[in-house]
């Protein structure tokens, strides 16, 4: 099978919304307020969420020319139809033409990045190499691991639940990135049947910008690599220094168009 830009990157989406339907799945089991679902439709990967305070992970994703025509049935299924972003990846002139026609409108970028085994990491293990990078592997270390998370993302209770419910998943390989023996910065990996995603990861106030995460990050690379896993996926938005770190490691980017209804 010839091998298109499309196509890993359908492999990305794949395995980040196997990744976040875990997570739903991982806030029903935690009690979390509301309902929390992700289903499949034609082509469509729909995210649901009816609490007010976890409404940005409402989504619809893998619209196209031919999934379209599933996007009143899965709409339906949402307490409210105007809730969730709707995401078109390689959107077509004429799919735009019938997005805008509908009412919606253009929303911020939904970008996608992966990055498949091969590409050179020499700098990035040198960064590394300042660190101490371990895989938690204890329960007191996940609940470290977990603590950290919580105060380097330092989100409202609701969302940090949401965080804590996540990362406690089996699936989720976390590690701490230390110095002197001190615990700084925190990252996450999962691995799916089509790529392992690269995802949860923060670093302490008084760390920022000394490296920790570029370190975790070439740290997880190179046990995706050692795994033999097809590519590695990350999401971040547009303009962050997540983004930037990813751009320098050789990431793909793929800027996902999003929209929104407004009628």
């Amino acid at each position: 099978m010839p091998d298109t830009f499309e196509e890993p990157t359908q492999a990305a989406e794949l395995a980040v919304f196997e990744r976040k339907s875990l997570s739903l799945d991982a806030a029903a089991a935690a009690g979390l307020p509301g309902r929390f679902e992700s289903f499949c439709m034609g082509g469509l990967r729909a995210s649901m969420t009816t609490a007010d305070q976890y409404g940005f992970l409402n989504a619809i994703e893998g619209v196209t020319d031919q999934s379209v025509e599933f996007l009143p049935d899965v709409l339906r299924r949402f307490p409210d139809p105007r809730q969730p972003a709707i995401v078109a990846t390689f959107p077509s002139l004429e799919l735009i033409d019938w997005l805008l026609d509908e009412g919606y409108e253009p929303a911020p970028a939904r970008p996608i990045t992966y990055l498949r085994p091969g590409h050179d990491f020499s700098m990035a293990k040198m960064s590394a190499e300042r660190w101490q990078i371990r895989e938690v592997s204890t329960k007191g270390e996940t609940m470290a691991f977990l603590d950290l998370l919580e105060a380097g993302y330092a989100e409202t209770s609701d969302v940090g639940a949401l965080i804590r419910a996540e990362h406690a998943l089996p699936i989720i390989r976390g590690f701490i990135a230390s110095r002197n023996d001190q615990p700084l910065a925190a990252a996450a990996m999962s691995l799916h049947a089509t790529g392992a995603v690269i995802g949860g990861a923060c670093t302490l106030p008084t760390a920022r910008g000394t490296g920790a995460q570029r370190a975790l990050l070439a740290h997880r690379l190179q046990l995706v690599e050692t795994l033999g896993m097809p590519l590695a996926a990350a999401t971040a938005a547009s303009g962050t220094p997540s983004i930037r770190t990813l751009t320098k490691l050789g990431f793909t980017i793929v800027e996902r168009t999003a929209w929104r209804f407004n009628r």
